[in-house]
């Protein structure tokens, strides 16, 4: 003979262990944050700031590698004076997703703010993009700048080369011009005409000239002799020649053509 099974023993176990798998997961326990207080030697800000990371590491409540660490300065940098900084821990297993967290020490409030690990990688990560695509940006500019100024310095240095070249050519254009017009000068006038009318003029000034007389100056110009004499008298003596005053000492002996 059989005996019955008691059905309602299993499930009521069955129901025992099934009931948590129903139920709501229970809310993440909010990190806990452990702070303390360090102290830096007196030095340059950031000397202070390695100071204090090295000796918060080295007090840290666990092993390094399982906590996170933040600093918060507690006393304003003086020069000559020490500094103390506020060392936050909190477990790494812990912190899921940013959050902040206010704690006291000393008496003061410290705000500090956790991430976890894959949040500061693509911090990191944006960190490291936007930095080299600033480098990128910065050679650009300076490769565009580069290029824009020995631009302008080769196009100065044709320029003076070209302002240079032109000087020369009008200047030796000058120059051939004015012998041109030399040449032209002495290729009109015959080498009789040049020399035998002044000497002509200045032989009769000579044997003309009264004996009272006192030339002081000859001059050829134009093709009319000019003498300088003292006294308004005229210096000569001999009328084959006329003589006209033209004042202050100065008299003029008119082309033989028109002497009388």
């Amino acid at each position: 003979m059989r005996t019955p099974l008691d059905l309602r023993l299993v499930e009521s176990d069955l129901e025992a262990a099934l009931a948590p798998l129903g139920a709501e997961p229970a809310e993440a326990a909010t990190p806990r944050v452990f702070a303390r207080a360090v102290q830096a030697p007196a030095g340059w800000p950031w000397e202070q700031v390695r100071g204090a990371q090295l000796a918060a590491r080295h007090e840290a409540p666990l092993p390094i590698d399982q906590v996170h660490l933040r600093l918060r300065r507690l006393t304003p940098w003086r020069p000559a004076q020490a500094a103390r900084f506020a060392a936050c821990y909190v477990r790494a297993s812990e912190v899921g997703e940013r959050f902040e967290a206010r704690v006291e020490v000393e008496g003061q409030q410290v705000q500090v703010v956790f991430e976890p690990p894959e949040a500061l990688a693509r911090r990191a990560r944006r960190s490291v993009l936007v930095g080299g695509a600033a480098a990128a940006v910065a050679a650009l500019l300076f490769v565009s700048i580069a290029g824009a100024l020995m631009a302008r310095a080769q196009g100065e240095e044709q320029l003076a080369t070209m302002e240079h070249d032109v000087a020369v050519k009008l200047q030796r254009a000058e120059a051939a011009q004015s012998i041109r017009r030399q040449s032209a000068a002495l290729a009109a006038a015959s080498p009789g005409d040049r020399i035998a009318a002044p000497l002509a003029d200045l032989a009769w000034a000579m044997a003309a000239r009264a004996p009272d007389a006192r030339i002081e100056a000859w001059r050829w110009d134009h093709g009319v002799s000019r003498i300088e004499a003292r006294g308004e008298a005229s210096p000569f003596a001999d009328a084959h020649r006329a003589v006209t005053h033209e004042g202050a000492g100065r008299w003029r002996i008119e082309p033989e053509e028109t002497g009388r």
